[in-house]
């Protein structure tokens, strides 16, 4: 092999042993930049879905407790009824309709959450979604509004009930009809945000479990707080009494 050989040679395997580095190179950056975004995008896809079911089981919760009340309200109008045509029954018990009421009531923790902060609606990154629960939440808002506290106010301004002519008179069947409106036109637009979330009932009844288990663990772990805690205080005035015998023996 002559010179011009060896050194054609020589230059070919440092290309190839540079190559090789720069390949090598280029393939761990690939892997490690592909790697961080994927793992980011699938936390805030994981971030995504905590939120959207958070809500539409809060949504959806708010509106099992409504189904009750509409049970009640229709009820009420069947006693009410059953009254018109057997007037005694309200003489021989002037508390009758004293059950017969919604009691609709809600926490507001996660409307303000999702109302109030700007990165949770980032992080849902859906204007339709985003609309449709705003919806939600007023028309959850105008149930307990037009609903349970109207009801109890006109419940009250018509002495519970307790007279004949004040029970015929009552509109059950007006506030019925507009409860009747009211969820009818919810459990549309909650199941067009399920259908756009890709959310099932499955899933929700899922996450309902899981809730239950944290909150069922955190009043656990409350009540073993405050069980230690007064296993102190009861050992504290144990010795704070020790302390006053003895001084009470010395004297």
């Amino acid at each position: 092999m002559n010179e011009k050989e060896k050194n054609y040679t020589g230059l070919s395997e440092t290309v190839k042993q540079f190559l090789l580095t720069l390949l090598a190179t280029t393939i761990s950056i690939i892997l490690t930049f592909g790697t961080n975004t994927w793992l980011e995008q699938r936390k805030k896809e994981e971030a995504k879905r905590e939120i959207v079911l958070m809500i539409l089981y809060d949504l959806s919760n708010s509106m099992e407790l409504m189904e009750v009340d509409d049970s009640i309200l229709h009820a009420g109008f069947e006693q009410q009824v059953a009254v018109a045509k057997n007037p005694k029954l309200i003489k021989d018990n002037p508390f009758l309709f004293i059950k017969y009421y919604p009691q609709f009531e809600y926490t507001e923790t996660v409307e303000h959450i999702f109302s109030t902060n700007i990165e949770t609606i980032n992080t849902l990154n859906n204007a339709l979604f985003t609309e449709y629960v705003s919806e939600l939440y007023q028309l959850r808002k105008k149930y307990k509004k037009d609903i349970k506290d109207q009801f109890l106010e006109d419940y009250k301004s018509n002495s519970a009930l307790r007279e004949y002519s004040l029970v015929t008179n009552f509109l059950y069947s007006e506030y019925i009809m507009t409860s009747g409106i009211y969820l009818g036109a919810m459990k549309d637009k909650l199941e067009l945000c399920k259908q756009m979330m890709k959310v099932s009932d499955n899933d929700l009844k899922a996450y309902k479990l899981k809730r239950l288990e944290i909150t069922k663990k955190e009043t656990t772990d409350s009540i073993s707080a405050m069980k230690i805690n007064e296993f102190r205080e009861n050992n504290e005035r144990m010795e704070k009494a020790v302390e006053e015998g003895k001084k009470q023996n010395d004297q």
